[in-house]
């Protein structure tokens, strides 16, 4: 069979309404009724979202019109909704042995942000293979954070990937910078070195200072919480920080408790003064070092995790150097925060 689609030529190109049924019918081959948005079993609405703007698809056709791969540019978790994650990536089984799965990558990549404009585009590529990490670096992202323990591992059984020793599949978050929107970034004192050097390479022309000053009194806490309880995620956005956000974690924290959650991330502005004492106070609680998200809530972003447990490091495969320093000082700071040593 394989030989066979091997031998069937195939073209990239832009979505079209007459691809919809055989995107939707793509999915149901490689990820049954299992996948988590439930929306791309919707032929109408796959449609609309292209027409709305809020999904910007390529496809991999047959000669006879199959649709037999697919990759996606999207409004996805970021506040800010310009800026599309890179994802959705499928090829059918029967033409795994071809290089549709790299065209697709590299065709969206190449068409897709001039077409309609986007000026920011991130990623999250699974730790439990290399193949799309290495696809990220050829594409030109940079690695800004690492999402320890993000995905169970029964997550990835459906679709014949991976999991890593058992425990579950961490993500590598990589931006690329299509429009540079330069910001004055307040870096915490204990991660300073740290997020210059993952910022060193972006050439994003911002003007960093240290982050000095505490909470203030007159500003009220602004975040909401998202949970994921299938898989054991919780994930709280801080639009705003004030002298209020001790409490408020606090309250939020009770939630996620009482609904079993294993992994919890929090996401706030690098463009606070006071985002050093936010990061102080998450600490104490036992968050540690995520890393740096451009332009996540158009402001550039900075993520912090807290996990039940001990992460699963050693399931938590990295392609390039720099990827491996994130995850090296993200352990450090893990056992820094809990008191624990390996």
């Amino acid at each position: 069979m394989a030989e066979e689609s091997r031998a069937k030529s195939w073209e990239i190109d832009f979505f079209s309404p007459a691809d919809a049924l055989g995107v939707v019918e793509l999915y149901r081959a490689i990820y049954g009724e299992n996948y988590p948005r439930r929306e791309v079993y919707d032929p109408e609405e796959l449609i609309r979202q292209s027409e709305a703007g809020e999904t910007y698809r390529m496809v991999a056709r047959t000669d006879a019109g199959e649709v037999v791969g697919h990759v996606a540019l999207y409004r996805s978790s970021p506040p800010n909704k310009e800026l599309y994650e890179h994802g959705q990536m499928m090829v059918r089984h029967d033409f795994r042995q071809t290089m549709m799965a790299m065209k697709l990558i590299s065709e969206s990549m190449k068409k897709i942000p001039p077409r309609y404009g986007l000026e920011q585009v991130w990623g999250e590529t699974v730790c439990n293979h290399l193949f799309m990490q290495q696809s990220a670096v050829r594409q030109k992202f940079h690695e800004t954070a690492l999402e320890m323990d993000l995905m169970p591992a029964e997550s990835y059984s459906q679709a014949n990937s991976q999991s890593t020793n058992g425990g579950r599949v961490s993500t590598l978050v990589v931006f690329r910078t299509f429009k540079a929107r330069p910001q004055t970034i307040y870096l915490p004192s204990v991660y300073e070195e740290m997020l210059q050097e993952i910022y060193a390479d972006t050439d994003c022309g911002h003007t960093f200072a240290t982050s000095d000053e505490i909470l203030p009194a007159e500003v009220a806490t602004v975040g909401e919480l998202q949970m994921f309880t299938d898989a054991g995620v919780a994930r709280i956005t801080f639009d705003e920080t004030g002298g209020d956000f001790a409490a408020y974690l606090d309250d939020v924290e009770g939630q996620t408790v009482a609904a079993g959650i294993v992994v919890t991330q929090v996401f706030i502005r690098l463009t606070r003064p006071w985002t050093g004492t936010v990061v102080d106070i998450l600490r104490q609680r036992g968050y540690f070092f995520g890393g740096a998200l451009p332009r996540w809530f158009d402001d550039d972003g900075f993520f912090m995790q807290k996990i039940v447990g001990s992460p699963n490091f050693d399931g938590a495969n990295l392609y390039s150097k720099r990827a491996k320093k994130i995850k090296e000082f993200i352990e450090i700071d893990w056992q820094a925060v809990t008191g624990t040593s390996l």
